[in-house]
This record gives structure tokens, C-alpha cells and sequence, in this order.
């Protein structure tokens, strides 16, 4: 589903990533874990095409986007969900999904509010309520439904368990979980190695823009966790 091959890329003169190479299955859910500043999130708009690789392959099926711009880039079918989230806060739940909405893609079932209600309980509760009025967890819960409503191929997850409550952190890794049984790919950023654990199948280590252990996910807590302190 999507290779990447020797990645470089740059803030100016900072070498960010530095030759970052992995690569992921159709239905897998692959976590690139690392603490902070190690280049998760500089990796996934790297993939998603909002910041340019120096240098570097993008394989993403048959189509090569290592230069290819970001709207292309989610016609494709990569669907993105920020760390910051990026939700419309004068919108409502509603208005945020139609505003994702896309066609379906290669004969699968599309993604309706109703299947993503299903999903994300909390939000077929508040159909009516703008994004600003909505708690940091039913925000992220919301961004991940509006992505899913682009029927995305493979989804970058950047920290979705970043700040949120535990309970809500266990109904994120449900949701995640239910991803993989509907075959969706997934490429998961986080540095909490329980939550990783949880719900991932492969684990790639990333340590200053650098991949340095790659793994199952079984292995991850006994082998990677010594890269995360933990």
C-alpha cells in the first residue's frame, strides 16, 4: 500500500529527516512511534505532501508522490488527521462530515455519518453542535470521522491520544480497532507505547529522524520501549 524509501527532508537548513525508509500492508496498522521532536509528524507531511522531501521515494500503491501536491496527493486516497485536528469550529458535527465527503473508492462500502455515529458514539449525540463547543477528545473523534468521509485508502493518524482523557483514549483505540476489521491501512504516530501496543500490528521506531528498530508489534514494548525511556 505504501513504500517509502530514504527520505530526506529539511526545515531550512535542519536536516529533519535523515534517509527514513519503511514501508506498509494493505488493512495493517503500522505505529511510528517516537518521543517528541523525533520526526513523526514531519514524516507524515512529508507523506501527505505539506512539506517537500530534499530527496527520497513515495510509493503510494502504483503512483509515485514524492512530488506530487497535496490535493492530488488526497484524490489518491490519503486521507490525514493533524495533531492539531483542524476541525471547522463555527461548523456544526454535520457540516464538518459533508465538508469531507467524497465519492467511494475502488467498490468498498463508503463511509456515511450513520456508520461513523456507529463509530464514534459520541458524536450521533451531537449532530447539531459546532466544533468549537465540543471537548478536545469529541474534536479529535470528529476529525478522524470527517477524514474517514473522504474514503480514504490509508490514513495518517498523527498522536490521536495526545491530551486526552483515558477513557477517551481507550474509545480511540476501539475506533482504531475498528478501522482494521473494515480493512482500512492505517500509519499511526505516537509516543504513549501502551496505547501503541494496543492497537497496532508492526512498529517502526523513529529516534532524531532516523528509523532504528523496526518490529512486531508483540516485540515493541520489550525491544522499543528501551528507545522511549520506558
Amino acid at each position: 500500500m505504501l513504500r517509502v524509501r530514504d527520505l530526506h527532508t529539511y526545515y531550512g537548513r535542519a536536516h529533519i529527516l535523515q534517509g527514513v525508509s519503511f514501508s506498509i500492508a494493505a488493512g495493517e496498522v503500522l505505529v511510528l512511534i517516537g518521543r517528541n521532536g523525533a520526526g513523526k509528524t514531519t514524516t507524515m507531511k512529508s507523506l501527505i505532501g505539506l512539506v517537500r522531501p530534499a530527496s527520497g521515494e513515495i510509493q503510494f500503491g502504483d503512483l509515485d508522490i514524492s512530488r506530487a501536491e497535496t490535493y492530488r496527493i488526497a484524490r489518491a486516497g490519503l486521507g490525514y488527521v493533524p495533531e492539531e485536528r483542524r476541525i471547522f469550529t463555527d461548523l456544526t458535527v454535520m457540516q464538518n462530515l459533508e465538508v469531507g465527503e467524497r465519492p467511494p473508492r475502488d467498490g468498498r462500502p463508503a463511509w456515511t455519518p450513520d456508520r461513523l455515529f456507529a463509530l464514534f458514539p459520541n458524536l450521533g449525540e451531537m449532530r447539531g453542535r459546532l466544533g468549537g463547543r465540543m471537548s478536545g477528545g469529541e474534536q479529535q473523534m470528529l476529525a478522524i470521522a470527517r477524514t474517514l468521509m473522504g474514503n480514504p485508502r490509508l490514513v495518517l493518524l498523527d498522536e490521536p491520544s495526545e491530551g486526552l482523557a483515558p477513557v477517551i483514549v481507550e474509545q480511540m483505540a476501539h475506533a482504531i480497532l475498528a478501522l482494521k476489521r473494515e480493512g482500512v491501512t492505517v500509519l499511526l504516530a505516537e509516543q504513549n507505547l501502551h496505547f501503541a501496543t494496543r492497537v497496532g500490528d508492526r512498529a517502526a521506531v523513529i529516534e532524531t529522524g532516523k528509523i532504528v528498530w523496526t518490529g512486531d508489534i508483540v516485540e515493541l514494548a520489550r525491544e522499543g520501549g528501551r528507545f522511549l525511556g520506558v
